[in-house]
């Protein structure tokens, strides 16, 4: 399994997106809680970098980082070589929960990033119905949020954050309040918006299944504070197939390495610790097997 420096990237272009050093510490009154401990993360233009981890081990917190939403304690973030000073409009979001406008109809919401970059409807309007037309839902274009399914919502909130074509599109669990079928769905509908529009995505997750499929490079977070523990190349096809035995073979070791990694915390181990995480049984994952 690769591990090592994270900063790297796959490729000779430079990071559009990078992080060195990252921490978060915090506070509570006269008490400090590190959250994430020396983070080294780069990300190719136009990649796909999922992040897994156990809940609350400070995977969304390296989202809003990246984002430029909250400050790190110390280290930085660089975006397109430079440090990021806060949020841009070069950088999306979604988030778990739709943050949809109920005010607005379908069509509004995904012209609203357009409408306050000062463009008058005129200007815009052929690119909202294209993006409505891109995600199924321009004979929905006039209704309202409460009008909406879960997943119809997401995909208003994706085409939304995607529609002004930020450089970066950063995801928090959008799929994780949806049943499976329609979870698996909208996996597909966004690997498809990925794959057409080339935009680099960051989605953060607890589900193995999900990382796996969707990404490009798989990034494991420890908990307490949250650090990099093992990296993963998935540019091979087959895991784009669920039900493949490379899928499944990786799908187990990733489960183990998340089990272990929760273990040690219920012990009171450090969570960086190599030695005593192997030491701790999990099923072998051979990243280059013979065929």
């Amino acid at each position: 399994m690769a591990t090592g420096d994270h900063s790297q990237t796959s490729g000779a272009t430079p990071p559009i997106i990078a992080c060195q050093a990252l921490t978060k510490d915090f506070s509570r009154g006269r008490q400090t809680a590190p959250i994430l401990a020396d983070v080294n993360l780069a990300v190719d233009p136009g990649g796909f970098v999922t992040i897994l981890g156990q809940s609350g081990g400070g995977k969304s917190t390296l989202l809003k980082l990246l984002g430029g939403f909250i400050p790190p304690t110390s280290g930085q973030v660089l975006f397109h070589g430079l440090p990021l000073p806060g949020i841009t409009p070069k950088i999306g979001m979604v988030f778990q929960e739709n943050t949809l406008y109920p005010w607005l109809t379908v069509e509004q919401n995904i012209g609203f990033g357009f409408k306050v970059r000062g463009k008058q409807p005129a200007q815009y309007r052929q690119q909202v119905k294209h993006f409505l037309e891109h995600v199924g839902l321009f004979s929905a274009r006039q209704l309202y949020p409460h009008q909406l399914s879960g997943g119809m919502k997401q995909r208003v909130s994706i085409a939304r954050s995607i529609a002004v074509q930020p450089d970066v599109l950063l995801l928090d669990e959008p799929f994780s309040a949806l049943d499976i079928q329609l979870r698996r769905r909208l996996q597909g509908f966004l690997s498809a918006i990925w794959q057409d529009m080339a935009t680099t995505m960051v989605l953060v997750t607890h589900n193995v299944e999900e990382a796996i499929l969707l990404g490009q490079r798989l990034i494991v977070v420890g908990d307490r504070p949250g650090r990099i523990i093992e990296t993963v190349d998935l540019s091979d096809p087959r895991f784009r197939d669920r039900y493949d035995a490379r899928f499944l073979a990786l799908q187990r070791h990733l489960e183990g390495v998340i089990e272990a990694d929760a273990y040690m915390q219920d012990s009171r181990l450090p969570s960086h610790s190599a030695e005593m995480r192997s030491t701790i049984p999990n099923p072998a994952f051979n990243p280059s097997p013979k065929t």
